[in-house]
Order: C-alpha cells, then structure tokens, then sequence
C-alpha cells in the first residue's frame, strides 16, 4: 500500500471518529425534536452499530500496521480504553448517559490517531511505505 493511500485511509478513520462523537454530543441536543426526529436513520441505533464497528474496525488496523512498524503502543492503549468504553455502555445500558460513553469512544479513537500521527512525524526509522 503506497504512503498516500494509507494517508488518506487514516484521514477516513479519523473522520469517521469525529463524526462518531459529533452524533453522540448532538443526540442530547436533539432529543427536544425526538418526536419529529423518531424515524429519522440519523438517530438509530443502526447507524450507531454502523459507525461504532467501522471506527473500531479502521482504527484497529490502522494502529496494529502502525505499531507492526515502529512499536508504539500508546495509541493501541487509547483504542483498548476506548474499545472497553464501548462495552461498558452496552452492558449498563442506561440511555441516559449514552451520549457521554459516545463522546469518551469519539475523542480516545481521536486521540489514539492523534498519538499515533505524532509519532509517526518524528519517526527517524527508516521503513518503506
């Protein structure tokens, strides 16, 4: 996979985990339209499953080809943190704080890319894209 591929890969999947956190902060927001808003794709819980698991999923291969290379683990630390947020939402399950654990998951995948960018730029190994 050339270098500007993969570029372009983990700028989908930070993009994905902002727009992860983004949906998470403006369900509370939104919740005084839930009447109008109850059928609406944007709030299902479909597109929370579909944007959770290709997050996690992009993050996770992102990061393990990453730490394959430079064996920084502190960006896999942040995705387990998150990875564990995730399951205790769904084994407390209480929708009233549902945002908050979607906010958490959002900005650890975020900051697990954020970390691993960082490190990436001041890498001095030389490693073939």
């Amino acid at each position: 996979m050339s270098k500007y591929k993969f570029l372009a890969i983990e700028k989908v999947g930070v993009l994905l985990s902002i727009v992860c956190a983004i949906h998470c902060l403006s369900l509370p927001i939104f919740l005084f339209f839930a009447p109008y808003l109850a059928s609406s794709f944007a709030f299902s819980s479909n597109l929370e499953w579909i944007l959770v698991i290709s997050s996690f999923l992009l993050a996770a291969i992102i990061l393990v080809l990453d730490f394959r290379k430079h064996r920084q683990p502190l960006p896999l630390y942040f995705l387990g943190i998150g990875i564990l947020i995730k399951l205790v939402d769904i084994f407390v399950a209480n929708h009233s704080y549902a945002w908050l654990f979607g906010i958490l998951l959002g900005v650890l995948i975020s900051l697990a890319y954020w970390v691993n960018y960082k490190h990436k730029k001041s890498c001095t190994c030389k490693i073939s894209a």
